[in-house]
């Protein structure tokens, strides 16, 4: 396997849809928060401006690690931010939430779209291709499934929420409270 340091590619300004992206980060910060990359195998298309891995993909960063067969990421003019990414095939994605709870997603494919108009950040992975989101609570089922990174939100679309425990509520019947995230 090839290792990249992301945050080195495509003239060394880019930095991976994964990391955080809402306030400038302190050196240190910066260091700790770096984003890592293996394949088997990078492409650059310059014509295109696109880094394509393939085999085996592993994104690590402090809040998430996505695993995928193929990471294509759309690389803007001038370097700076990934505006767009898709993850095929075997799509995996573990972070913590901001309430310290981890959630385990997997899908066919996950779509990054990062954009910032009128100083709004706007932030989404959409994982299509029977998305499936784990929690210590609950399996949820959704087609198309949206993580709003920038208010880490999900928004569900024709979901099936599946509690992992039942509670016994004294009549009789196997109820949960529904809490989510």
């Amino acid at each position: 396997m090839k290792a990249f340091v992301f945050m080195l590619l495509a003239a060394g300004s880019c930095r991976l849809a994964m990391a955080q992206t809402n306030a400038p980060a302190s050196p240190e910060t910066a260091a700790a928060q770096k984003t890592f990359l293996t394949s088997e195998s990078a492409v650059f298309d310059g014509n295109n401006r696109q880094m394509i891995y393939a085999g085996h993909v592993v994104v690590v960063n402090p809040k998430v690690r996505l695993t995928c067969d193929q990471l294509t990421v759309n690389l803007p003019p001038g370097g700076g931010q990934p505006t767009n990414m898709v993850a095929d095939t075997n799509v995996v994605a573990d972070f913590t939430d901001n309430k310290g709870q981890t959630n385990h997603v997997t899908s066919a494919q996950a779509v990054y779209d990062y954009k910032v108009e009128n100083s709004i950040t706007n932030e989404t992975v959409t994982f299509i291709g029977n998305p499936i989101v784990e929690t210590a609570d609950y399996t949820i089922f959704s087609e198309p499934l949206v993580w709003d990174r920038a208010r880490n939100k999900f928004h569900f679309k024709n979901e099936k929420i599946v509690p992992k425990h039942s509670f016994d509520s004294g009549n009789g019947t196997n109820t949960s409270p529904l809490k989510l995230f």
